[in-house]
């Protein structure tokens, strides 16, 4: 191991873990604090994903992994807060949660490739089984970093956009997503290091469903899918006698129901807020 890895040579801020993720790993998935790598402050305008608005479904929703939380055996938080695998071929893993529904548009990935001879692959799989079944992989992105050019990576759209089914209603089976970074080292340690990565995604509404369930809002209106949306969640029963009355105009409120119910008000996290 070179020597710019050794606390005591040149007081590079490092963080071994042999088979343990680091203890700050234990934070809710997702979530970066402050004082630690932030992946998106520090992306250049080519790693983001194309602008959308700021609101609606038409936003990306940013899913941030460190690479320290990453599992697999030696870990090393390098100076550039990336993270250093062990020589020769090392796998690491980390499981991600999503919202069901939502859509897999893109990741902004974060390596560094010294190493002229080796490089590092990064992968998503699904993993999809039930009680009875087991489990089986299906590969959804793959990306490898190239030569030996230094800080590499940046966003890469998915060509085929992973929609999330983290349960099926129908036939019990359960999805599970998989992060996978894979060093191939044979030069020095150092040469190889993954700082993290971005996945990207936007929440969507469900599909429409093939009969309705108000009277007054057939298949073909115009907001079907919408309205429906809002009752198969429980934000709105409709006006009552089995209709919606969806030319009536909306009370601030019934506004305010909408409103909560929708957004899941209100939970503070502490007495002093």
């Amino acid at each position: 191991m070179s020597a710019r890895l050794t606390v005591a040579a040149v007081g590079v801020v490092c963080l071994i873990v042999v088979g343990l993720a680091p203890a700050v790993a234990a934070q809710a998935p997702g979530v970066l604090p402050s004082s630690e790598l932030h992946l998106i402050a520090n992306a250049a305008t080519s790693d983001l994903p194309p602008h959308s608005p700021e609101w609606g479904i038409s936003s990306p929703s940013a899913y941030n992994v460190p690479g320290w939380t990453f599992h697999g055996g030696l870990v090393v938080l390098y100076s550039d807060g990336y993270v250093v695998g062990g020589a020769g071929h090392h796998v690491y893993d980390q499981t991600i949660q999503l919202p069901s529904g939502a859509v897999v548009v893109g990741l902004t990935l974060y390596y560094y490739d010294g190493d002229a001879t080796g490089d590092s692959t990064f992968e998503i799989f699904r993993w999809t089984g039930t009680t009875t079944t087991g489990f089986s992989a299906t590969p959804i992105f793959v990306d490898t970093s190239s030569g030996s050019s230094g800080y590499q990576g940046g966003y890469r759209a998915l060509l085929d956009p992973e929609t999330v089914h983290n349960v099926d209603p129908m036939s019990g089976s359960v999805s599970m997503y998989r992060l996978q970074w894979t060093a191939n080292v044979f030069g020095f340690d150092e040469y190889q290091r993954f700082g993290g990565v971005v996945v990207w995604y936007r929440l969507q509404v469900s599909p429409a469903p093939a009969t309705a369930t108000f009277s007054d809002v057939p298949t073909g209106y115009w907001a079907f899918r919408h309205i429906e949306a809002l009752a198969a969640s429980g934000i709105s029963a409709g006006c009552g006698g089995g209709n919606y009355c969806p030319e009536s105009y909306v009370k601030r409120s019934e506004m305010a129901v909408y409103l909560a119910k929708a957004l899941g008000l209100h939970w503070p996290d502490g007495s002093a807020l």
